[in-house]
């Protein structure tokens, strides 16, 4: 949210200059779209030991998009940008690291003696992603027209951490713990779109696990992935 601050702080004076500008010279167009992302993660083909909740699970997403025309209809949206993902956990468990006894460090699903009034699981990825949209009906490119689309996005992991909140004696208690947890450091998935103008609804599926596949949880059968649905519009 801190970036999102900082990144309002600096548009609102930019605003208001490029109105005083505008007086002089009425032509003035953006390169492309600041644009934010928000939406609900979910986990697939998880064990039972990881449950989570859609509604807590929630994703934010800051990046830059620039769109390409290849006619009146057909665009490219090469971005980049910064995803905040957060997988809040149903059942009383989080995260955590041990040292086996050959001395190596093991990521293991461990069961919480009590029950937290909030348990997550934190990833932060530098982004890249790809869209390409079709557009319907009559108007100048991509203003206020229907259109659909499809994505790609690569993802690199920048940092995790887990979040355990419980509250004992009317006095709220956080811990906070970062570490990898054997994430995968490298995220990769498809999108489906489809909105108006700069305005949209979308799905993303990640086509790459949650865990990097030598470091997945002691005892887990299963390497969930996550997806998400949510909507997409433009800062400016």
């Amino acid at each position: 949210m801190r970036f999102i601050t900082i990144i309002l702080f600096f548009y609102f004076p930019f605003t208001a200059l490029s109105q005083d500008t505008d007086e002089k010279k009425n032509n003035i167009n953006l390169p492309g779209y600041l644009k934010l992302n928000f939406g609900f993660t979910f986990l697939e083909d998880n064990d039972h030991s990881l449950q989570s909740d859609i509604f807590p699970s929630r994703s934010l997403d800051v990046f830059y998009s620039k769109p390409f025309f290849l006619g009146d209809n057909f665009s490219v949206n090469p971005g980049l940008g910064i995803s905040n993902d957060r997988l809040s956990f149903s059942n009383d468990v989080t995260l955590s690291e041990i040292t086996d006894v050959d001395g190596i460090n093991q990521v293991i699903v461990d069961t919480l003696s009590f029950s937290p009034d909030k348990n997550s699981l934190k990833g932060t990825y530098l982004m890249v992603p790809v869209d390409f949209k079709y557009y319907l009906g009559s108007g100048s490119l991509d203003k206020r027209r229907f259109f659909i689309g499809v994505g790609a996005e690569v993802g690199f992991l920048l940092n995790s951490s887990t979040k355990v909140k419980q509250t004992i004696n009317n006095i709220a208690n956080t811990t906070k713990s970062k570490s990898d947890f054997g994430l995968n450091d490298f995220k990769y998935g498809v999108s489906f779109q489809i909105g108006v103008g700069n305005f949209n609804i979308y799905y993303k599926k990640h086509l790459s696990n949650l865990f990097d596949s030598n470091s997945l949880p002691l005892y887990e059968n299963n390497n969930p992935t996550i997806n998400k649905v949510g909507i997409s519009f433009s800062l400016f």
